[in-house]
């Protein structure tokens, strides 16, 4: 089964014309370790609109000073917790990714999905549910939402007056490649990625053979052909990548998915391999920051 490449793109637009209706507010920056106020860095909570009437909170954390800087969207895994995992200082993550990067210079703009966080719905979808193909056509509408709420982050950061609008990068997790990919190729206003721990397999599809949903196999093969980053990373000629993948991925399930996500993603990539889990990629962010930076300018 194919589906042409103009359909798929038709699916995911939206009216560019849409009102953003921004709000923004500033938040404290507070050096854990000291419990003072940061002056290197300033936080703001921004909202503003997306399709189907949603709205996006993100947290913004950018350099102290007028700007333009460039500019990069981190986008979290399957989390309950949503953005806070990349922007909110604990004792067992005193310097989240996307306080670091903005440090050295970056802008960056962590969003809470579709159905995570602050946007959490009262049930998983999103999630890697195999055995939930009740949940399809619900995972369906999240995946796309979460992409299109990307694109209405470009929108954003487009209006801004404190960003290079020439230099918008991406950051993605887990949930966050099998939705960046998507991202990335349909949105050409995105200059650089890196993507962590993604993959295409079996362990994000559903499972309809032998329950009450065997009648939706056709369907699930569309959801996935719809959502999956493989049909989408042979569309990325025009990004630059930096992706990353562990050797002992138990959610992946190992190297197969990972290595099939690769083999159809367009060059330019740099591919990174470390021996280990899911969530052992920390050593690899330093390499992805100065990616970043080397081609955004």
């Amino acid at each position: 089964m194919e589906i042409p490449e103009a359909l798929v793109r038709h699916l995911y637009g939206y009216d560019r014309t849409l009102p953003l209706l921004a709000t923004c507010e500033p938040e404290p920056a507070i050096d854990l370790e000291t419990r003072t106020p940061r002056t290197d860095i300033v936080r703001e909570r921004v909202t503003f609109g997306s399709t189907h009437d949603e709205r996006v909170l993100a947290t913004i954390v950018k350099p102290s000073g007028a700007g333009p800087f460039p500019a990069v969207i981190v986008q979290h895994g399957s989390t309950p917790s949503g953005r806070h995992r990349n922007v909110t200082a604990t004792p067992d993550n005193p310097n989240p990714v996307a306080v670091e990067w903005a440090a050295s210079g970056l802008m960056t703009v962590v969003v809470d999905a579709y159905g995570f966080g602050s946007r959490e719905a009262p049930d998983n979808r999103g999630r890697l549910t195999p055995g939930r193909p009740d949940l399809m056509f619900r995972t369906r509408d999240q995946r796309m939402q979460a992409v299109q709420d990307l694109m209405r982050t470009v929108d954003y950061l487009q209006s801004r007056d404190d960003v290079r609008a020439d230099a918008i990068g991406y950051h993605g997790v887990s949930m966050g490649t099998r939705i960046g990919v998507p991202f990335v190729a349909l949105d050409r206003r995105v200059k650089a990625a890196s993507l962590f721990v993604g993959g295409s397999g079996d362990y994000s599809r559903f499972v309809t053979a032998g329950t009450d949903f065997a009648d939706l196999a056709a369907d699930e093969e569309l959801i996935n052909l719809l959502t999956d980053p493989y049909t989408f990373a042979p569309w990325t000629g025009h990004v630059a990548k930096y992706v990353v993948n562990g050797e002992q991925d138990r959610t992946v399930r190992g190297r197969e998915p990972a290595e099939r996500l690769h083999s159809v993603m367009a060059d330019p990539k740099e591919i990174h391999w470390y021996d280990g889990d899911h969530g052992d990629y920390a050593p690899y962010l330093p390499g992805a920051l100065a990616f970043l930076k080397a081609n955004l300018g």
